[in-house]
């Protein structure tokens, strides 16, 4: 029966693997996939549809299985769109609506001003790096913040002298989504159940693993890519001269880049004040306050209106982009749970002994890292994954974070080395190169950055 089950989950992930490869939708795959493991579970291992009533297994029927696993759709819908789906909802709505008021490009724009002091220009790659991955703890979207680097950053490498493809490889590595409004961060609370503790989780785990990828990667960057250039150089390989744009200082006033920050300032306050407060309530109270000054500013209240709607439709896209995903994924990860193979693996390595954290933390990272590459998306790899997480930790005797931290991080960089993921194609547009170009030039820091985070994430978990 082990063998079975082990083989069992085996085969589902293979399946769904292979669709996702063949670019079916990865919510519809989840989605069709987690019904059937559901239904085959329960005759396997007699395992009942999670949410719902524990019933006799010999009184149930295949159409009452059907039925069950219908509701359990139903109620993790409600469960997402009543948590974490509504925290990533809000903080989508926000960042739309400081785009659209031009206070992210503004904040982005004036970010730039530090590297032209630089003389050296690997050194300026590398200032871009750390001022970038300072960009993202406001900036959730790591495609979006790309966009917004290669408006305000980008033609000033490219007019320092730095080749294209070596400006957008550089931007490509800003991957990591940290911070306490960011949604991987939100729902990795989730995951390890501490939903209303994502400051904390913040400041005592994920903050070190960002900032020791961002020490190492910076100081390896110089290095680096001046061997790349050297390594081409010798190969004739020549790269053309990208899309240039004019830089242009966004229409509002300098002060408007403190906007970005509000919710973070606010949720930090308040951890340390030791006052209640939620991010969805730090959102929407920012988004109160700087309504409040763009009514001062323009004295037009049917302006309000129509920012209202730029929230509103930001909220909505991020629900048919993210939040759906979550739930698929989510009850995919039932489904591959309801198999037992999960725990029987679990099982095998928590009998390594010494090194069984370890060698958790590093297979977890790099099967996530490689269905992140696949998919082209972080998040979908990450909650497949990570909602089997904490009954693994559970077995090993660890915090559920010391697994759920690393694949978390892992997703990410696992999106930087993918050639269909959104980011790496707009880069790869821009720079008029192909995205493999770009992976083929990162991949080895991407691949020093998961060895940082799963050693980091190991010494974390055994303090």
């Amino acid at each position: 029966m082990n063998l079975l089950m082990i083989f069992s989950t085996l085969i589902v992930v293979a399946v769904v693997t292979y669709y996702i490869l063949r670019q079916y939708n990865p919510i519809f795959v989840f989605l069709f996939s987690g019904i059937i493991v559901l239904i085959f579970s329960f005759y396997l291992t007699d395992t009942p549809v999670p949410l719902t009533e524990r019933k006799n297994p010999q009184d149930m029927t295949f159409f009452t299985i059907l039925l069950d696993s219908f509701a359990f759709i139903t109620e993790s819908f409600k469960q997402q769109l009543a948590g974490v789906g509504l925290i990533i909802m809000s903080v989508a709505g926000f960042a739309a609506y400081m785009k659209h008021i031009n206070a992210s490009a503004k904040l982005a724009f004036l970010a730039n001003k530090p590297l032209s002091k630089i003389k050296n220009k690997y050194l300026i790659l590398s200032g871009t790096f750390i001022i970038g991955m300072a960009l993202k703890i406001v900036i959730s979207s790591y495609t979006g913040l790309l966009l917004l680097l290669l408006a305000c950053i980008y033609p000033v490498l490219i007019a320092l002298g730095i080749r294209p493809i070596i400006a957008v490889s550089t931007l490509s590595l800003i991957a990591l989504d940290y911070g306490p409004k960011d949604a991987n961060s939100i729902n990795m609370a989730d995951m390890v159940g501490q939903k209303e503790n994502v400051i904390s989780l913040f400041l005592n785990y994920q903050l070190w693993v960002v900032l020791a990828y961002v020490l190492v990667i910076a100081i390896l960057i110089p290095v680096y890519f001046a061997w790349i250039d050297k390594k081409d150089k010798k190969k004739g390989l020549l790269q053309q001269e990208g899309k240039f744009i004019k830089i242009v200082d966004p229409k509002c006033p300098a002060f408007y880049i403190v906007f970005p920050w509000l919710p973070i300032v606010f949720l930090f306050c308040a951890y340390f004040l030791q006052i209640k407060l939620d991010v969805v309530t730090a959102n929407f109270l920012s988004i109160a306050l700087v309504f409040l000054v763009e009514f001062i500013r323009h004295g037009n209240g049917r302006k309000l209106g129509e920012d209202m709607l730029v929230i509103l439709k930001a909220m909505a896209e991020i629900f048919v982009s993210v939040v759906s995903i979550i739930v698929a994924a989510g009850i995919f990860a039932e489904g591959i749970k309801a198999l037992g193979g999960v725990g029987q693996l679990a099982n095998i390595v928590s009998n390594v002994g010494a090194w069984a954290l370890i060698v958790s933390i590093a297979v977890l990272s790099f099967l996530v890292y490689c269905f992140s590459m696949i998919m082209g998306s972080g998040i979908a790899a990450f909650n497949a994954f990570g909602r089997l997480v904490p009954d693994i930790a559970n077995k090993l005797g660890v915090a559920p974070i010391a697994l759920v931290l690393p694949i978390e991080i892992a997703s990410c960089l696992g999106r930087a080395a993918s050639p269909i993921a959104g980011g790496i194609l707009a880069l790869a547009g821009f720079a008029q190169v192909s995205p493999k170009d770009i992976i083929q030039r990162t991949m080895p820091l991407l691949l020093i950055g998961m060895l940082v985070n799963i050693f980091v994430s190991w010494y974390l978990a055994s303090l």
